[in-house]
């Protein structure tokens, strides 16, 4: 509980009046190739007319009995270089459409690139875009009644360059470090096939099955569902695919599945049985059957620890396969999954076992084997396995509040921040699952580990390597790894030299800084990863630049050193868990809110500057500075409490961003106006900088596919915003700059406010964090703030009828003053007598 200087945050009801939205933002075209109209038309043209007739040879061919081929061809619609085609008019939102765009892949040739687009035709579509092309050469556009000199369908013809029938390589979605397997190499594939509207599911597998039978293929019996796709696992060569191809007039797009998933760690043991039977005498067990739990898939645990036996009955364990793996720790050495638990139960045991005061736990643990390295499998759906992991404890203890803590990865396979199967059913498992009953949770995934194998590497190996899949998971809360630990016996290691200096990043952190810009930050924020020396150009570990937990062999090793971003995430649950039970009845989204809310970059981030100068670094070094680290290290008292000085304001909301009125438009936007400390603002801090910080955290429901995920194409299901009054702009000018519904006819000249990091960095992903810095006076009229949506899949997938969807936001509004003798807390806490 908070000490007398130490204060509930305050959550706030109401202060908010709901309004209907419509963005003041206006989309910019892609440029449109200058051609000849009719000498590129008539080209465009002779390439459909030849898809025409492979179409139409299609129809004489023989199929066995029972067999139908559907209606469909595979085309590629290929840009012309540095040019971007039209996507939406490749694609139909038709109940039974006559085209579909499947994926999209961007290829480079230097610094030129251009698009290759896989569209599904049926005969009507063909003969659609043939109408089209006709159109492009004959006739003009008319603007206002008027006909213009531009051709017609000018954005969708003039951009394409060729038109040809699909190969299977066409399906291919995978980087250039996954190279198409050789034409007799039989493989497994992450096959994704379209849903049809108003046709089960189990009927489109039979058919699926049925007709890859009869090209020898296998098929796996697990599955992954999404919005507009589902996932199969197909073991075949490409030319058997190949074959079937003119059969199947759903498939979408193909992956490679993945073989096996990398857990992180390199551990050495240490002695410590007095010490571990010390601390069973300080630890004071306040749990019982309903308290929150971490639950940890990983390797399985070593529940018998006798640091862990009370926390971890054996009905807290689980596995994927329990009769084949059962539930114990199956990982080499000190064990993986035990490590975890060790961590995840009371933080570096270093410092609880350096303590002399009791230590008082109120969480339990659970633990689903999620892999065990001592049996090679098939390739598995990682998000299907991911998925039936998490199911498992709430099966058996539907009404246990818990937290899911994972530390497997896969570094094989590099996204660079697009989404995978695996990523996207982490998204799933967030935002909740409505049909099976999964309320939204709490997860956090370890970013991934770089593995430094000599001193030079460090640190521009981590800004090559990827976080890896599945972090790049946008509700998910991916954990990176920095140090604080400085320490080195110099007889023990002569010569040596820290890798990382203290307050820096940790040499197993992975990062986003390859990613395009798009993409969410990552990693979230970062903890304690532990460090390695530099000795004579040799890489060394010592056991003081690791954390210390426990050892799955505890009656002869019951400690091991421990490190890296599995640590990191380990902790990160711990810290989450005692917030959590500080706030029982805070949604999962604010809890994420918080602890990112909290973080801080380190002075050794910053390279020496303070957090003022942020605003000043250039975009890129801003950009470097997030994908390295997120918003920094999260302080679990400013997390927890706030204080005299320091008042954090808490609201939990719903909001409906999209409607139908004949097309799908914006809906609401909420504008607050908060209960604020003004007297003192503007009294005693009139003069004196104050920090104003702000995150809004939400979940997004996926819609994963090798599409555009901008515009129609998107990923997320939803996207939200927010913005502050400036100093001294009134309420109705606040308003007309951010909601162009409050506007007069030709009203503009709008300008938007100072932050620190700015939108342009802060806009990605589902949560979004600025500071502001200035004078109390200032700061005394900035109390109202709005949050409104920006576009997502609910608005542009019409067809699948989520428009009219409420979802969830969680906004954190902190100010903080300087630590003088000043009380911006009791001023508006007497305002609201609701206790959290």
């Amino acid at each position: 509980m908070a000490d007398q200087d130490q204060f509930r945050h305050i959550k706030i009801e109401g202060y908010t009046q709901r309004d209907k939205y419509v963005s003041p933002k206006r989309g910019n075209s892609p440029p449109i190739k200058l051609q000849d109209r009719r000498v590129h038309g008539s080209k465009i043209r002779e390439h459909i007319n030849r898809i025409k007739e492979q179409f139409d040879a299609l129809k004489d061919v023989d199929l066995p009995d029972g067999i139908v081929r559907d209606d469909a061809i595979y085309v590629e619609f290929i840009s012309d270089y540095n040019f971007e085609p039209a996507f939406d008019s490749l694609n139909s939102d038709a109940a039974e459409p006559k085209f579909q765009l499947l994926n999209i892949k961007r290829e480079f040739t230097g610094e030129d690139f251009r698009y290759r687009v896989n569209v599904m035709l049926t005969e009507g579509g063909i003969s659609h875009f043939l109408a089209k092309v006709n159109e492009y050469i004959s006739e003009n556009t008319r603007y206002k009644g008027e006909e213009t000199q531009t051709p017609k369908n000018n954005k969708l013809i003039s951009n394409i360059e060729s038109i040809q029938l699909a190969t299977l390589e066409a399906f291919w979605t995978e980087p250039n470090e996954n190279p198409f397997p050789e034409e007799d190499e039989v493989v497994w594939w992450e096959a994704w096939f379209r849903k049809k509207n108003g046709i089960e599911p189990a009927s489109e597998y039979d058919k699926i099955s049925s007709q890859l039978a009869l090209v020898n293929a296998q098929i796996s019996d697990q599955e992954l569902i999404f919005p507009e796709h589902y996932v199969k696992l197909v073991r075949a060569s490409p030319r058997q695919l190949s074959e079937s191809l003119f059969l199947l007039d759903n498939l979408a797009e193909l992956r490679k599945p993945k073989e096996t998933a990398d857990f992180f760690t390199n551990l050495n043991i240490a002695e410590a049985e007095d010490a571990i039977n010390e601390l069973e005498t300080r630890i004071e067990n306040n749990t019982d059957e309903n308290s929150i739990a971490i639950c940890i898939l990983d390797s399985g645990v070593q529940n018998q620890h006798p640091l862990l036996s009370d926390f971890i009955p054996d009905n807290n364990l689980f596995s994927y396969k329990p009769e084949d793996w059962g539930t114990h720790d199956g990982w080499p050495r000190g064990g993986h999954g035990t490590g975890m638990a060790g961590l995840s139960l009371f933080g570096d045991l270093t410092h609880a076992m350096s303590a002399t005061s009791n230590i008082q736990i109120f969480h339990r643990l659970e633990s689903v084997k999620l892999i065990n390295n001592r049996d090679p499998h098939d390739p598995e759906l990682y998000g299907a396995v991911t998925l039936e992991a998490v199911n498992a404890p709430i099966v058996s203890a539907p009404f246990r509040p818990r937290i899911y803590c994972m530390a497997v990865t896969d570094k094989d396979q590099a996204y660079y921040g697009r989404p995978s199967s695996w990523s996207a059913s982490l998204d799933k498992i967030t935002f909740g699952i409505v049909d099976e009953n999964l309320e939204k949770q709490l997860f956090f995934v370890s970013g991934g580990n770089v593995f430094i194998e000599t001193p030079d590497e460090f640190p521009d190996k981590n800004i090559d390597e990827s976080v890896h899949d599945p972090a790049q998971a946008f509700n998910a809360i991916t954990v990176g790894a920095y140090t604080e630990m400085d320490f080195v016996d110099c007889e023990e290691f002569p010569d040596s030299e820290l890798l990382s200096e203290r307050g820096g990043m940790s040499p197993a952190n992975s990062t986003s800084i390859i990613w395009e810009n798009d993409w969410a930050v990552k990693p979230d924020l970062v903890m304690e990863g532990g460090n390695l020396a530099n000795q004579r150009g040799d890489i060394v570990k010592p056991d003081s630049l690791q954390l210390l937990t426990t050892h799955k062999n505890y009656r002869f090793t019951p400690l091991q050193t421990f490190g890296d971003t599995s640590a990191a995430t380990a902790l990160a649950s711990h810290f989450a868990v005692q917030l959590k039970n500080e706030y029982p009845d805070l949604w999962p989204e604010t809890i994420r809110g918080l602890m990112i809310h909290s973080s801080e970059w380190t002075p050794t981030m910053l390279g020496g500057r303070n957090i003022q100068d942020v605003e000043s670094f250039s975009a890129e070094e801003k950009r470097n500075l997030l994908r390295s680290y997120g918003y920094g290290v999260p302080s679990l008292k400013k997390a927890l409490y706030s204080a005299k000085n320091t008042l954090t304001l808490i609201a939990e909301k719903e909001i409906t961003p999209f409607r139908k009125d004949g097309s799908i438009k914006f809906n609401d936007i909420h504008y607050f106006e908060l209960p604020w400390p003004i007297e003192v603002l503007q009294g005693v801090l009139s003069e004196t900088d104050v920090k104003l910080n702000i995150t809004l955290s939400y979940f997004i429901e996926p819609n994963p596919g090798s599409r555009k995920y901008s515009n129609k194409f998107s990923y997320i299901s939803h996207g939200l915003r927010f913005n502050v009054i400036k100093p001294y702009e009134d309420a109705e000018t606040f308003h007309k700059r951010i909601n162009k519904n409050t506007r007069e006819e030709g009203e503009s000249g709008f300008y938007g406010e100072s932050w620190i990091i700015g939108s342009r960095h802060r806009d990605k992903g589902s949560i979004h964090r600025d500071f502001w810095i200035g004078s109390g006076a200032d700061l005394a009229t900035r109390n109202q703030i709005a949050v409104y949506p920006v576009s997502g899949w609910y608005r542009m997938r019409k067809k699948l009828e989520m428009y009219d969807s409420t979802v969830r936001y969680s906004l954190v509004v902190t100010i903080e003053a300087p630590e003088i003798d000043v009380d911006i807390y009791t001023p508006v806490r007497t305002l609201i007598p609701i206790e959290l």
